[in-house]
């Protein structure tokens, strides 16, 4: 059909794919159509597992579309001639029978569906690629809403697809619908778990005789680890008959989700190598295991939630106390809310990395549904079902994300984009919408939009406006990504009232339908869980809901029901010590992040943040041998001495502190900190004598300060709007971005900012190279984590690494990336997050 060159997207900095129809093909009337008709037919798709459309045209006699660009390997590559592991089969069957579930919802039939047609991504995302033999079973509208047109009709006893994958009604080039990509469906997954084609003659012709008459091997005697729910499911789909198939794509992916989850099913025979011995239990093994143990103890939440006096007010009792399940596999689900009508619910997953796509749960189908909308996250919903999106999600932090601003209805369809670069978002009564954004390093609440009512220098977030529409409930946080912080209430004046304050972590706040109270999930003390608190506007707090694992409350309906998360939260460390061959881990409670490898990359400081560590957490050292860990102080990790006999932390307190803990015998020592009120990065020059603190004033932009470790005040070295300062092996040079995400080079003695070539907002700088010629790089949200050095010259990049943990499932982020000297060691952290959704009914 076309050529396809990589290219880059300027405007937007990110690559893409440009399919070029050659000029010798433009004369021939019936190529053109086809290709003209696969940009349609993409347009009009919109689905994490369908390849995205960007732009379409012409240019003189070149026709052209431009999609994403895609790294990794065909699925043709990817099986390679020998059967997958059973699971890695199923997980792939389910993201491809959604992508056609969603092309089948607007009436989009594939028609050459095969191993080669279908992408797998570096991060084992599938892509349902080249739709130019694609057909259109009713008028399907494309995402201007115009009907699209479709090619030129297939004359009768013309044959489509590809031998050995087409249905028998398309061999007889009989009329076809959306059930003969079941057939092929069928056929790719057979191969997946047989490593062989289910129909292979000696010829084209035999072939496909063998498609309408036999029947394809049992797939018992040449993989006995096919279990056998798996195998009927690839008999329905392979039915001669369409009508003895399953009758849609999201019946097929309901089926393989509900085989996924039973002893029956996937699980049943994984726990057995491929020689017959008993294989140590994987990773997704165990994840799998946690899911049914997730399953059981919400089925008995109303026997195991359990209650603590905390703080002011009374625990409520739970006799009448339900509480549905909505989702039922292992995913990340930063936000869900109630449609007006109570019962159907929205929300956003990430069921592997970070990447946020809707769903829609309905009273009247047990399963949620895609909305065919990927890389979306749900912000809210108005009164009259109008549903406010980020789409282009970057994700930020805990629960948070940064993209567009975009209005959609309910029912679903194209969002329309309002305003870039939004947080979030909440709908007034009257259909109006607050937002939070973040400007010139301020994080500003809005009404109506351009309207500051409040600002901070840290972030806020979870938004709510009240039922009268008279004031917007929110958290407060001071330092940013930090969740710790308070419960606030701002009038339409701007007048802000801090309700309660002193939690250690806040996610999750709605309105009481009579807008007098306020639910909200909060965590006030050591070794406790995020539970869930009533309060009234006089700060008046009681218990509501409390259990073993961490719940946060996402919405409240009109009738007083709770729609909660019950979520698996932990931060963990791996590395890559000196002549290790493979990643150790090296957390130690459930919150380790922010590692310093040492300059040998034999010795690691991290902080914990658990809940048994206390307000301010807990700063670690450890040997990266494995040695038991010493606790040297309070504070979050910040960087190690040139000589590795000090560790510098900065302690969350009001104000916070920088304090010099020893790694051996010694007594810490608290840094002056002048004005400043609160740090957000800190590291030691070269020398060791001073130390390069980023933070703000009270009031004030964040800007860098250079400070004696001997003594003194601090002094800026850098403009205000300025942070994540990077120094130089010299010591002579600051590498900071501006508010805008920029990155320039500032001397610390004063003089211009010299840009820095071939940097993007996104990146996240590791370290300068020892020579100072070059950076190690990255780029925050993206999992794996891909770890480039930027030559400062030329800005040309060079691939060095990935990294990522051996399981994805629910990893949101993967930062403070470190190195060692010699750039061969190597400590990077990692957030997962694992969330189920229910309704709790009867909460008083």
């Amino acid at each position: 059909m076309g050529e396809v060159y990589r290219a880059r997207d300027t405007r937007l900095n990110r690559a893409v794919a440009i399919k070029v129809l050659p000029e010798s093909f433009a004369s021939d009337a019936d190529r053109l159509l086809r290709f003209e008709h696969e940009a349609q037919v993409l347009s009009a798709l919109n689905h994490p597992n369908l390849l995205s459309i960007y732009d379409v045209g012409t240019q003189g006699e070149i026709h052209y579309l431009v999609s994403e660009f895609l790294e990794g390997q065909t699925l043709r590559e990817r099986i390679g001639g020998s059967a997958l592991p059973q699971r890695r089969a199923a997980e792939y069957a389910l993201q491809i029978a959604s992508g056609l579930a969603a092309a089948h919802d607007k009436g989009i039939v594939h028609r050459d569906l095969k191993p080669d047609n279908v992408f797998v991504t570096r991060d084992e995302r599938l892509k349902i690629l080249d739709f130019g033999l694609a057909k259109q079973t009713q008028p399907a509208k494309g995402t201007d809403g115009a009907t699209l047109t479709g090619p030129t009709p297939t004359a009768a006893g013309m044959v489509l697809g590809t031998v050995g994958y087409m249905s028998p009604e398309q061999v007889r080039a009989q009329p076809t619908d959306h059930r003969s990509d079941i057939f092929s469906f069928g056929a790719i997954l057979y191969e997946l778990v047989s490593g062989k084609r289910a129909f292979k003659g000696e010829s084209s012709i035999e072939t496909m005789n063998a498609i309408v008459k036999e029947e394809p091997p049992e797939l018992g005697g040449s993989s006995p680890q096919v279990s056998p729910g798996l195998e009927r499911i690839i008999r329905r789909c392979l039915e001669k008959a369409p009508e003895r198939r399953f009758q849609s794509a999201s019946d097929l992916a309901f089926a393989l989700e509900a085989l996924s989850g039973t002893s029956s099913g996937i699980t049943a025979r994984v726990d057995r190598a491929s020689d017959g011995s008993a294989a140590k239990t994987s990773e997704r093994g165990k994840l799998l295991r946690w899911v049914g143990a997730a399953v059981v103890l919400l089925a008995c939440v109303g026997l195991g939630y359990f209650f603590a006096k905390r703080g002011a007010g009374e625990s409520a009792s739970l006799e009448n106390v339900a509480f549905p399940q909505l989702s039922f596999r292992p995913e990340f689900i930063p936000n869900a809310r109630f449609a007006p009508d109570g019962e159907t619910v929205l929300f956003s997953s990430a069921a592997d990395g970070n990447i946020p796509e809707l769903f829609i749960h309905r009273p009247d189908y047990p399963a949620p549904q895609s909305m065919g909308l990927g890389d979306a996250h749900l912000l809210s919903i108005s009164s009259k079902g109008d549903v406010a999106v980020l789409t282009h999600a970057v994700y930020l932090a805990q629960r948070l994300y940064r993209g567009t601003l975009s209005e959609m209805p309910l029912g679903g369809g194209a969002p329309r984009e309002i305003l870039q670069d939004v947080q979030e978002a909440d709908w007034s009564p009257d259909g109006k919408l607050a937002i939070i954004r973040e400007v010139e390093g301020k994080n500003r609440l809005e009404f109506p939009i351009g309207k500051v009512l409040y600002e901070n220098s840290g972030y806020l977030s979870d938004m709510r406006f009240s039922p009268r529409g008279d004031r917007i409930a929110f958290f407060e946080h001071a330092v940013k990504y930090d969740d710790r912080g308070s419960v606030n209430v701002v009038d339409l004046t701007g007048h802000a009232t801090v309700l309660s304050n002193g939690y250690q972590s806040e996610e999750g706040l709605a309105w009481a339908p009579d807008g007098k109270e306020i639910f909200f999930s909060g965590q006030v003390g050591n070794g406790l869980n995020l539970i869930v608190y009533r309060m009234t506007l006089a700060g008046q707090r009681r218990t509501v809901l409390a259990a073993p694992d961490d719940l946060w409350v996402l919405d409240v309906s009109k009738d007083g029901k709770l729609l909660v998360n019950r979520g698996e939260y932990n931060q963990r460390i791996m590395a890559l010590a000196p002549g290790a061959k493979s990643e150790q881990e090296m957390s130690w409670l459930d919150g380790s992040n922010s590692g310093v490898l040492s300059s040998d990359g034999r010795n690691l400081l991290f902080s914990d943040s658990s809940a048994m560590t206390g307000l301010n957490y807990v700063l670690c050292w450890r040997q990266t041998n494995g040695s038991p860990v010493v606790r040297l102080g309070e504070g979050n990790a910040q960087g190690l001495s040139p000589d590795g006999k000090w560790a510098l932390s900065a302690v969350p307190s009001t104000p916070m502190r920088l304090v010099l803990y020893p790694t051996g015998a010694g007594e810490p020592k608290t840094l002056e900190n002048g004005n400043i009120q609160s740090y957000q990065t800190a590291a030691f020059f070269p020398d060791g004598k001073r130390v390069l603190a980023c933070g703000s004033e009270a009031g004030q932009a964040t800007r860098c300060y250079e400070q004696n470790v001997a003594g003194g005040a601090p002094r800026a070295v850098t403009p205000p709007g300025t942070t994540f300062g990077r120094i130089s092996p010299d010591g002579n040079s600051i590498l900071a971005r501006d508010a805008d995400g920029k990155y320039a080079s500032y001397l610390v003695d004063g003089g211009a900012a010299r840009p820095v070539p071939g940097t993007f907002p996104a990146d996240e700088i590791i370290r300068w190279s020892k020579d100072g010629r070059s950076l190690l790089i990255y780029r925050h949200g993206e999992v794996p984590a891909r770890v480039e050095r930027l030559d400062l010259a030329t800005g040309k990049r060079v691939p060095v690494r990935q990294l990522a943990p051996p399981s994805r499932a629910g990893v949101l982020d993967i930062r403070y990336v470190t190195f060692a000297d010699d750039e061969q060691s190597y400590a990077y952290s990692y957030t997962r997050v694992l969330c189920r959704l229910a309704i709790a009914t009867g909460v008083k």
